[in-house]
């Protein structure tokens, strides 16, 4: 009799145990499905919503408010040189189609601003809310500002790598403390044609009479370019031709300035002719009993002798 009471509480207590673990199963199948269930409605969720947002007005620029240039839709920055008016004239003039700005293709854009001479890179950020494009320029260095004369205001600028700006690009900001060129643009010599080579040549004449002189340049004086002229801070340089013995004539201001000091009447320096290779001489206004010196290479000449009259170029 025991033992089939103990039998049978066994089998009542393996019973309880098997519908427990079944509910378990069950519950975590159900759990599972639920899990599934609520990531596949998120998933949904999430694409419907994606959708419904690119779908979203705010994604297309409005082309009427870009082509204003209105500030909440156009931002330029970087532009120093290049007049804000030109980079919106290739805006207007390019074609964007009207899609998102997620699907906008701006290369064309970025190289058409690129085309305009002053800008050298064009990078276009575009963002939502509301939907704008930031542009970031990057502009060429203008090295030497051009004029016919030195009291008329530049027309034309020359840049870094040798590129032309014409009158749409002035004035040139001071920031960028460009040379003086006096030029007519004599045949042969055209300032709008050159190049890379010519502008390099020019840039390292400037720099070492900068160096050597320890003076600015007011201006060079290009008008004949067989006989240039260049105004420095306190003296006028009679150059001569550019050739190439032309750095070695620059570089030889240094020992004449050092010359020039022995000189007690400084101030009647009309200019100093540095035309010759092997000979410096100095200008000077005559007066009465008083003899003109010609400092040669570093050291003043032991003989003072007078200096043929040259006449100097109406500036």
């Amino acid at each position: 009799m025991q033992n089939s009471e103990k039998s049978q509480s066994y089998y009542r207590r393996k019973l309880t145990a098997n519908k427990m673990k079944r509910l378990i199963l069950n519950e975590r199948k159900r759990l599972k499905f639920l899990i599934k269930f609520l990531k596949f409605a998120m998933f949904v969720g999430i694409c419907a919503l994606g959708i419904f947002i690119l779908k979203l007005p705010s994604w297309h620029i409005n082309q009427t408010h870009l082509k204003e240039a209105q500030p909440w839709v156009l931002n330029i920055e970087g532009n120093v040189v290049t007049p804000t008016y030109k980079i919106v004239d290739v805006i207007r003039q390019t074609e964007l189609e009207d899609v998102g700005l997620y699907r906008l293709d701006i290369k064309q854009l970025e190289k058409n601003i690129e085309s305009l001479e002053a800008i050298k890179n064009a990078h276009i950020r575009r963002f939502w809310l509301p939907a704008r494009f930031y542009i970031k320029i990057d502009e060429r260095t203008p090295v030497f500002v051009i004029a016919p004369n030195n009291e008329t205001p530049p027309i034309a600028s020359i840049t870094s790598d040798g590129i032309y700006l014409g009158r749409d690009y002035m004035p040139i900001s001071p920031r960028f403390k460009p040379t003086k060129i006096l030029s007519y643009g004599a045949k042969g010599d055209e300032y709008e044609n050159w190049d890379k080579v010519r502008t390099k040549e020019l840039i390292k004449l400037t720099r070492t009479i900068k160096a050597h002189s320890k003076q600015e340049i007011e201006y060079i004086d290009l008008r004949n370019p067989e006989d240039i002229w260049i105004k420095l801070s306190d003296y006028l340089i009679h150059f001569g031709k550019l050739n190439s013995t032309a750095i070695k004539r620059a570089q030889s201001i240094e020992s004449i300035f050092s010359g020039i000091e022995q000189i007690p009447n400084k101030k009647d320096i009309i200019h100093i002719d540095i035309r010759l290779d092997d000979s410096k001489y100095l200008k000077m206004k005559q007066r009465m009993g008083q003899q003109t010196f010609a400092p040669t290479d570093s050291k003043m000449s032991q003989n003072p002798r007078k200096i043929a009259s040259v006449v100097s170029p109406q500036i």
